[in-house]
């Protein structure tokens, strides 16, 4: 994970430019970067790649080795009815290639997203190996019956438990928050949802006022130093777990994180000194 940390001395110029002049690498990927939310300037996130950068402008991004790269697809978890993988940050879940259902297809012809993740969230996702499983699989999830269990890193010192109780879009949503252990300025935290609307996590706890880091859409406002270097939404589903609807057995899936997450939280962990200042004329 490569992380960049610039004081505009002198020259001015569109930020898609300092950036490619900055890394060498090539304004389409820049492009990818900021669209990915990945870019602060003076601490505030920013998604416009044309906005001029100025004299005296710090300009602040950490990029995860998974963003430019194909990722194996890990299975985690398979039987006659399901398959659950570990899926990698940046890769869509279902209905939008390059996507974790079109790569399986091509050894699982019948496979169906039973759910989705964010883009950028990583960790447990389940696939139903054909029609039937996935309507009974659904049915699970609208029953409440599946317990889902989110490791994120967030902003603040969050602690203790709480219970968020706020509708989502005029539906229920139900999440609970417990601290794990504290990073500076920020808070390891393990989130469990019992409903599933969308982007809850991130809008609950944008919500209490601990938004998780990398956040870009539900947390506009000024980031801690280390926190700007948030590799993307740092946000990790570990655990599934429910009865199964075919054999009536507890079913337990676990995935571990990803590299970029638990750099960045060793980058937490180490301090401000990690990630020096660097002059761009």
């Amino acid at each position: 994970m490569n992380f960049i940390a610039y004081r505009i001395r002198n020259c001015s110029g569109t930020l898609e430019f300092v950036i490619s002049e900055i890394t060498g690498i090539s304004r389409r990927k820049v492009k990818k970067i900021v669209d990915e939310g990945l870019v602060s300037i003076n601490g505030v996130k920013v998604l416009k790649r044309r906005i001029v950068v100025r004299k005296g402008d710090v300009v602040e991004f950490g990029v995860s080795s998974y963003l430019f790269s194909r990722s194996e697809i890990a299975v985690i978890y398979e039987d006659d009815f399901i398959i659950a993988v570990n899926k990698p940050p940046f890769l869509n879940s279902n209905r939008d290639f390059p996507d974790v259902e079109s790569i399986l297809k091509r050894k699982y012809k019948d496979v169906r997203a039973i759910h989705r993740l964010d883009r950028q969230t990583s960790g447990v996702l389940l696939f139903a190996k054909d029609d039937d499983v996935f309507e009974k699989m659904v049915a699970v999830f609208r029953k409440r019956s599946i317990k889902k269990t989110y490791r994120a890193v967030v902003f603040g010192k969050f602690e203790g438990e709480r219970r968020v109780s706020v509708s989502l879009d005029g539906r229920e949503a139900l999440t609970r928050v417990r601290m794990l252990r504290r990073c500076g300025r920020a808070t390891e935290v393990l989130v469990s949802i019992e409903t599933g609307r969308k982007h809850q996590i991130r809008r609950h706890l944008s919500f209490l006022g601990y938004p998780v880091a990398g956040e870009f859409v539900y947390f506009r406002g000024a980031y801690p130093f280390l926190l700007r270097f948030a590799p993307r939404i740092m946000l990790h589903a570990e655990e599934v777990a429910f009865r199964s609807p075919f054999t009536g057995r507890e079913v337990k899936i676990t995935a571990p994180i990803f590299d970029d997450f638990s750099d960045f939280l060793k980058v937490l962990e180490r301090g401000r000194e990690a990630l020096p200042l660097k002059e761009y004329a």
